[in-house]
């Protein structure tokens, strides 16, 4: 078989993110802890971004000047004719300003210098970290085997609905249809953030989590993984006798299983405590007498802006060249930090309007009476893609007359009723209620559950009822009689 090299013309279609646009989707999925902390590293390595905030903390400074002596505040008031008029840039009034002296090339155009800087402020960030969320852990993971971005964006969406314990919290069907992904697709993500650590990660119940850590260990198909499979129920109520029976093994045998099951973990992320979590939120809600108000939380970020001193000196024709270039990328990167933050702040405004224009009745009853919401839903409204809207709520939170909430909290499923489509939160209040109000002695099977929720015509299945009630940390029936 003879190899020939030959020249081909190919015409393809490719996005291409500019870095612009990588920083702005950067910003616009960070919470507001985050912003400050990357604000706070790109004023330590930018010498163009100017913090106003300190700048006008500085201009309060006469007022509450602590000098007293009139002889020293008549000196401060002489002007200094001799330097101060003189600015550095200004080479045509100060003839005997010597290029070689000044800042520039003192330090900025030293790179040594610049980069010793750099790596001393780095050095001094890593003595205070913040402990970094299992979220950001299982993503940094996924990303070891699966760096392709459409799978990356999948991953983020099911890793953001996987709770404090290690379970997923949302159904795959919610996830793909907020997101406007197959099922096929989604399915396989889950499948690889399954095999990442903690074993038991991403499982949608108990039984599927102790399944996980058995397959890890290669014990798919033993005796624990059959008692796990078959008779979960039986074993938390330690009916031995009954497993052995239907085994067909000895009751000794049963209990060295059981106490081989009872060493894995059923909380794969406990390890991983949320109350060290800083929640800060990103967006108020505040009720005014004129309606309620929509207040995007800028409290703690600084007022930014570049540097005029550098603009005009990247003008001046003296200005050496390898300086003229620093000054330019930095200017790029300030430019762009500072859009990016309006562009975040602007996004957020709109997705969070548009929230609560479909979810006027949380306005007046609180949580549980929250509207049927997609991602899809709020994109098609505002022109954007899908994506953006789950980058804008990811990991952000609202503050509400009714208390704090994270954002993707509003955005639920629809379930199909005689009244039309109605959220998983309202059928959740609703299970929730049932078993707030059953007999202490007679505690209702989930079965049972999904008789009394059809009779208020909410049509949900028996598996439904039981991944709602296992998300409101509600034990089975046999397990709450008391």
């Amino acid at each position: 078989m003879a190899f020939k090299q030959r020249l081909l013309q190919k015409q393809i279609q490719k996005m291409i993110m500019s870095v612009k646009m990588q920083q702005s989707m950067q910003i616009l999925q960070l919470p507001i802890v985050e912003i400050d902390q990357l604000i706070a590293e790109e004023i330590a390595s930018n010498p163009l971004l100017e913090d106003n905030s300190i700048s006008l903390k500085n201009d309060a400074g006469p007022e509450q000047s602590q000098n007293t002596d009139p002889e020293a505040d008549s000196e401060a008031k002489i002007p200094d004719n001799t330097v101060s008029e003189t600015s550095p840039l200004d080479y045509e009034k100060n003839k005997n300003f010597d290029l070689d002296e000044n800042i520039w090339s003192s330090d900025f155009t030293d790179r040594n210098k610049v980069a010793q800087a750099i790596e001393s402020h780095n050095f001094q960030e890593t003595l205070i970290t913040k402990p970094s969320t299992f979220q950001e852990e299982l993503l940094l993971q996924f990303r070891f085997i699966n760096d392709a971005p459409e799978d990356v964006a999948v991953a983020e969406e099911i890793i953001g609905n996987i709770d404090e314990n290690g379970y997923l919290a949302a159904s795959l069907e919610e996830i793909a249809a907020a997101i406007d992904c197959s099922m096929e697709k989604t399915e396989k993500i889950l499948k690889q953030i399954q095999s990442l650590d903690p074993a038991g990660i991403g499982a949608r119940d108990l039984k599927e989590c102790l399944l996980i850590q058995l397959r890890r260990q290669g014990k798919s198909t033993s005796i624990e993984a059959e008692i796990v499979e078959k008779f979960l129920n039986e074993l938390a109520a330690k009916k031995y006798a009954l497993i052995s029976k239907a085994l067909k093994i000895s009751l000794p045998q049963v209990k060295k299983h059981s106490e081989h099951i009872s060493r894995l973990d059923p909380k794969p992320c406990r390890n991983y405590a949320p109350g060290t979590l800083r929640i800060v939120p990103d967006v108020i809600l505040e009720k005014t007498p004129e309606g309620y108000e929509i207040i995007i939380n800028t409290k703690n970020i600084p007022e930014l802006s570049i540097s005029q001193m550098y603009k005009k000196l990247i003008k001046d024709k003296a200005c050496p060249k390898e300086t003229v270039q620093f000054i330019k990328e930095k200017l790029t990167s300030a430019q762009n930090l500072i859009n990016g933050l309006q562009q975040r702040h602007q996004t957020l405004e709109k997705v969070t309007t548009c929230i609560f224009e479909y979810q006027d009745e949380f306005l007046e009853k609180g949580l549980n009476s929250i509207n049927p919401l997609t991602h899809k839903d709020v994109a098609e409204k505002l022109g954007v893609h899908p994506s953006t809207i789950s980058r804008t709520v990811a990991n952000k939170y609202i503050q509400t007359p009714f208390g704090t909430y994270a954002l993707k909290v509003f955005f639920s499923q629809a379930i199909p009723s005689e009244k039309g489509g109605m959220s998983n939160q309202k059928v959740k209040a609703a299970l929730d209620e049932i078993i707030k109000t059953e007999p202490d002695d007679s505690p209702l099977r989930d079965q049972e559950i999904v008789d009394i929720l059809t009779g208020k015509g909410m049509r949900i299945s028996r598996r439904t009822a039981t991944k709602y009630r296992n998300a409101l940390k509600i034990p089975p029936a046999h397990l709450r009689r008391k």
